[in-house]
């Protein structure tokens, strides 16, 4: 899942986005896939004004469309299935109540099976899975982890030492952000857990100006997010002292409705054929991409 992935869908998604279009009044039932994301979560999912192969138009815009390693993957989704795909921009708190109110049939959004969203929603297998990561401004990764690699990542204890008397910040409602109590300020009480910022780019800002110390998230993430400012870097860390269920919150899975598990069969079985090898060459296309976006 690194940036230097090359990708081998540009011919296949091509030909995948005639298969997609927004369409509002499209019944929410399993003959299509009414797809809900934020469309502000690079490299997963964001808006662009331009269309091209990687695309899909948002519902209800004009002119608007998404993009990002779930758009890629809703393409293919579509190309397995045969069905038409409709891409609905939600806000991360509406994603479930929209799933669970008909709005939408299927959250693509980089969404983590997790035993609390699980009491509400169901999920299909993982469609990618990662490392956690920290964003951090470049000097200070120079300064305080100066040999850090990914074939030389920080420990939990070097972790901890860099973190004292520093601050945190991470997205409202994602695991990483559970990640800054359980495992720092839980720990060491001179960590702070700055309030969660709306989305990934926001909480990147905090670390580009100095606000706060790092941003945790996953691998991807953070390396879409070293696009934001010329002065932030990817922290690579060892994520063995990650306990229990939270070892799952690197996985990513698509929500469905409680009790539809013809469409979790339907989606399971097209993801079983997706190798990991295409998604992470589908990712680092995307992480790529993602490089000209803004914040």
């Amino acid at each position: 899942m690194r940036k230097i992935f090359k990708s081998l869908f540009v011919g296949t998604l091509s030909a995948l986005a005639l298969t997609a279009c927004a369409n509002s009044n499209a019944e929410v039932n399993n003959d299509t896939l009414v797809i809900g994301m934020e469309c502000n979560y690079q490299p997963f999912n964001w808006t662009t004004f331009t269309e091209t192969e990687y695309t899909l138009p948002i519902s209800g815009t004009n002119g608007e469309y998404a993009d990002g390693y779930d758009v890629a993957v809703a393409k293919y989704l579509s190309e397995a299935t045969g069905k038409e795909v409709v891409i609905q921009r939600l806000v991360w708190d509406n994603l479930i109540p929209s799933l669970n109110s008909g709005t939408i049939n299927m959250i693509l959004a980089g969404m983590t099976d997790t035993p609390e969203r699980r009491q509400s929603i169901d999920f299909t297998d993982p469609y990618l899975s990662s490392d956690l990561a920290f964003l951090i401004k470049t000097a200070d990764l120079n300064t305080y982890f100066p040999d850090n690699s990914a074939e030389n990542p920080a420990t939990y204890e070097e972790l901890l030492a860099a973190f004292s008397n520093q601050i945190l910040v991470c997205q409202a409602n994602v695991v990483g952000d559970d990640f800054i109590d359980t495992y720092f300020s839980s720990v060491d009480s001179s960590i702070i857990h700055n309030s969660a910022a709306t989305s990934y780019p926001l909480a990147s800002q905090q670390v580009s100006q100095g606000i706060a110390f790092a941003m945790p998230a996953e691998l991807p993430v953070v390396e879409a997010m070293t696009n934001i400012s010329d002065n932030l870097s990817v922290l690579y860390v060892d994520d063995s002292f990650l306990q229990g269920e939270d070892q799952n919150g690197m996985k990513v899975s698509i929500g469905v409705k409680k009790g539809n598990q013809e469409l979790i069969d339907e989606l399971n079985e097209a993801l079983s054929k997706l190798s990991d090898t295409t998604r992470q060459e589908m990712m680092g296309a995307a992480a790529t991409r993602s490089a000209s976006v803004g914040a």
